[in-house]
């Protein structure tokens, strides 16, 4: 098993450099990589993270900015041509403004993927972080009866078709292949394409599930921290 940490970034060093430290500290499995991607367009600034993080790849689509969607585009062309064929990877994907309430066993989490493979993925809960979120208690209890509990004998998780979150979680490589939308909304409508056409290893789109790692009363497991966003695109 192959796991590509993969964490995206548009300058905010200060909140990369909490992320980082809270995930080298916090997720437990097979990591095998860690990837950052740069979007700042500054070729200085992309040497300055080689020199501070050389335990990571670093790597940038272009010398500017090529915004949330053209960035994701280009990091999953680069994780697809280094996936080792012969081998079941999966990528953690992390943006640069989270940190770990808890320990995380990826392993668990891949092979809850493997056994599962009308999930497109696994994320992990964050906070309330808008309006509607804080006035229900989370994201999971505003609208609670779109999620349904699944066991897999120690492990649980939510299952639903609401939407596909770039929020911390873990997917298959295989997923890179479906590509990224480009324009705006990207991520809404990369959700709504995997439920129409289905996932690239052959899964129907009305049989395709979402999932967040963990029982209904498993709690927040990542807190969001940045408060503004510099990135475009998403």
């Amino acid at each position: 098993m192959d796991i590509t940490v993969l964490v995206m970034t548009d300058g905010r060093d200060d909140l990369l450099d909490r992320t980082l430290q809270s995930a080298q500290w916090s997720l437990g499995g097979p990591i095998t990589r860690w990837m950052i991607h740069d979007d700042t367009g500054d070729a200085q600034h992309r040497e300055a993270l080689k020199a501070r993080y050389p335990q990571a790849g670093v790597i940038s689509a272009s010398n500017r900015r090529a915004g949330f969607g053209g960035s994701l585009r280009w990091a999953w062309i680069v994780i697809t041509l280094l996936a080792k064929a012969d081998e079941e990877c999966f990528v953690f994907h992390l943006e640069d403004d989270f940190v770990f309430r808890h320990p995380v066993d990826l392993r668990a989490m891949a092979d809850v993927l493997t056994a599962h493979p009308h999930l497109a993925q696994l994320a992990l809960r964050r906070q309330p972080w808008n309006p509607a979120e804080r006035a229900a208690g989370g994201i999971v209890e505003q609208h609670p009866d779109d999620y349904t509990e699944v066991r897999d004998g120690e492990h649980a998780w939510l299952e639903h078709r609401q939407f596909f979150t770039t929020n911390p979680c873990l997917y298959r490589r295989e997923l890179c292949t479906a590509g990224w939308p480009t324009g705006p909304e990207s991520e809404g409508r990369f959700g709504l394409g995997l439920l129409d056409t289905g996932l690239p290893w052959g899964v129907p789109g009305d049989e395709v599930r979402f999932g967040f790692w963990g029982g209904r009363d498993s709690g927040e497991q990542v807190e969001h921290i940045g408060t503004a966003r510099v990135g475009t695109g998403y």
